[in-house]
């Protein structure tokens, strides 16, 4: 019999529970499992964060604490584009009382364009200007409460650039020939984008930041506008994008942000991770709060717009406010933030416009008069439209979409992926996975295990066990020795991505197993299995059965793959530290996102002494080449494809000890 560390003993009520003949093993809800361990370590960063704010307020070091937050965001973010042309031109221009419309479009990127109205007001300038960001709207710049706030503002003296953002209104990136799109909507596309740019180490709150980055250029270049006066306001999704926006770039002097601040932990508990364009990765290991941006940007003015029937937290909200009240009075300049709340939900309704444009004329004219919103004349989208085509995809035949900069970002990194493989050595090799992982140390690593019964098949005897550590949520697992007449030659790990029930089920392979002398573990590691998420906290539209468990990972700095390789490691510390059988051989056959697991735990680990991989990518550069795959971020190691894919670990590894087939 396989020989167990052991500090629980096999009690007969296991043993009773044992025959039922099922593999389940853990005795709580399994689905739970990983989701509390990602989140447990999410409420540890963000504890973390409040104490260093608290110490910076109680020992007056804020401008400490700013740096602080700077370098951490700005680290996230990583290097900016160079600024290359905006080859801006103004297609058309609408007259309206009192102001006018001009539909333009410019190249934030080379032949990468981006489609605006810019709202100008009539009479002598040079005005203040103000950027308006776009929320989650399928028409961006032509939603109504959108028009009603540029109208508004540029009835009050303001130009107002309205852009589309990626995704949205003329701007999708993924459509057919005839420029439809193909997601089911820009939440669905920003999540599929955000995929391939985090395989490259950007993100797609860095695209939408350079976006604002260049249309703030564009006011700049504007003889109507003052450009000592540049403000921002933007909603929901537009309001992240002012919270990237204003500790990037100087020239923004007053923000707006509506229907977005609120306290992160909260909103990820209760929402779950949201779209791509919303977070980036690591941010809760920089312990970056939504907060910390206004923080960034502080002592300059702010105005929070909230609605306390929102589905973004209300209480969270205020908790952040009273936050940053204390910070602002820290400055000595507790008039620069305030809040207005409105008894309604979601967005910027008029209530909220008249409160906004109060806020930018107090600012920039010295005018704190009441406004009052009459009745806005607003537009059909048509006649706001920028392009022939309703698309630039269509529109441009030499349209960069952001798709194909990323394939070519990752094709120019061919040659340093080449270095790795061709002129690391082993160990420089194992560092830079380690690091790209962000793996934890295991030596020394201290394993409990648990008995938790057996269950008897045709051949195998199996033992019920659940691996536990301080550092990783615990391992149901089915493990057993060659049965009777059959002697052990070799261990054979199996992680089927179905779950070990799929394996235990299988009699015939069980028992071709037994013919070939393998001592079996079964396990399922994280997000697998037993421990699976429900289907029910994920989404659809966000096309992977595992969204939050996957995204919140990245979030805490501690991707699912990493988390499963680690896993995997701790097999192997189990099976030659824990067993009778230490010395044999160690097959590993695994399935889908398990497979990724056991390649990264081969190329680190030499106990393995064979690969059995089945469905899964064949490589990285293929989420590139199809964005619209699924299921991509069970897989997603940001910045990966700098410095390996997937077929380089075979090569590392020896390509004769891995079998792939899918």
């Amino acid at each position: 019999m396989i020989i167990l560390f052991s500090p629980w003993p096999r009690s007969d009520a296991y043993a009773q529970a044992s025959s039922d003949r099922s593999s389940t093993i853990l005795d709580w809800n399994g689905h739970v499992t990983l989701y509390d361990f990602i989140t447990q370590r999410l409420h540890q960063q963000y504890r973390l964060r409040d104490s260093l704010l608290h110490e910076a307020l109680l020992h007056h070091q804020l401008t400490n604490y700013q740096q602080q937050c700077r370098q951490q965001y700005f680290s996230l973010i990583g290097a900016l584009p160079e600024k290359t042309p905006l080859h801006a031109q103004i297609m058309d221009s609408i007259l309206q009382p009192g102001y006018r419309i001009e539909k333009l479009i410019f190249e934030s990127l080379p032949h990468h364009h981006v489609t605006a109205n810019l709202y100008i007001p009539t009479g002598r300038g040079p005005f203040p200007a103000i950027l308006f960001c776009c929320g989650h709207e399928a028409l961006a710049k032509a939603t109504l409460t959108y028009q009603q706030t540029a109208i508004l503002l540029a009835q009050h003296g303001f130009v107002v650039l309205v852009i589309d953002p990626i995704s949205q209104g003329e701007r999708y990136q993924l459509t057919n020939s005839q420029g439809e799109p193909l997601t089911r909507g820009g939440t669905t596309e920003h999540t599929l984008l955000a995929a391939g740019a985090n395989l490259i180490g950007t993100s797609v709150v860095k695209y939408e930041l350079w976006d604002n980055i260049r249309a703030i250029d564009y006011l700049c270049s504007r003889r109507e506008v003052d450009t000592s006066r540049l403000g921002c306001i933007g909603n929901s999704g537009g309001g992240t994008q002012v919270a990237y926006l204003i500790p990037f770039d100087p020239r923004i002097k007053v923000a707006v942000i509506c229907s977005y601040i609120t306290r992160r932990e909260r909103t990820l508990l209760l929402l779950g991770p949201q779209d791509g364009c919303q977070w980036l990765p690591g941010e809760g290991e920089a312990g970056l709060d939504m907060s910390d941006y206004i923080i960034m940007f502080a002592p300059k003015p702010v105005l929070i717009l909230a609605g306390r029937y929102d589905f973004v937290d209300f209480n969270g909200t205020l908790d952040a406010f009273h936050e940053l009240q204390q910070v602002y009075q820290s400055l000595k300049v507790p008039e620069h933030i305030a809040l207005f709340a409105y008894d309604d939900g979601h967005g910027i309704q008029p209530p909220k416009q008249e409160k906004a444009v109060q806020w930018f004329r107090r600012w920039f004219m010295h005018d704190e008069s009441p406004i009052h919103e009459a009745k806005l004349h607003t537009l059909p989208p048509d006649a706001l439209q920028v392009t022939r085509t309703g698309q630039v995809n269509t529109a441009f035949a030499d349209e960069q979409t952001l798709p194909a900069e990323n394939l070519s970002v990752a094709q120019a990194r061919a040659k340093q992926r080449a270095y790795w493989l061709q002129d690391s050595s082993r160990k420089q090799y194992q560092q830079m996975l380690k690091r790209l992982l962000h793996l934890p140390p295991l030596e020394n690593l201290s394993l409990d295990t648990q008995q938790m019964g057996y269950i008897q098949t045709a051949t195998y005897r199996f033992q019920k066990i659940i691996l536990r550590g301080h550092t990783f949520p615990p391992i149901p697992c089915l493990i057993a020795e060659s049965p009777r007449g059959h002697r052990s030659i070799q261990w054979k790990i199996i992680l089927n991505d179905a779950g070990k029930n799929a394996v235990f089920e299988d009699s015939i392979k069980l028992s071709q197993y037994a013919q070939q002398g393998y001592a079996l573990l079964i396990a399922d590691i994280r997000g697998i299995g037993e421990t699976a998420d429900d289907p029910r906290f994920n989404d659809r539209k966000y096309r992977n059965q595992e969204y939050r468990n996957a995204m919140l990972s990245l979030f805490i700095g501690f991707p699912l793959p990493a988390q499963r390789t680690q896993d995997v490691l701790i097999l192997l510390d189990f099976i030659t530290q824990y067993t009778n059988l230490s010395n044999l051989p160690i097959e590993i056959d695994a399935s889908g996102p398990a497979a990724e697991a056991a390649l990264l735990a081969a190329a680190l680990d030499s106990r393995i002494h064979r690969l059995s991989l089945s469905d899964m990518p064949h490589r990285f550069m293929d989420f590139l080449l199809h964005p619209d795959w699924p299921d991509q971020y069970s897989y997603v190691i940001p910045n990966a494809l700098s410095d390996f894919d997937l077929p380089d670990l075979i090569q590392f590894i020896g390509a004769d000890k891995v079998i792939v087939s899918n």
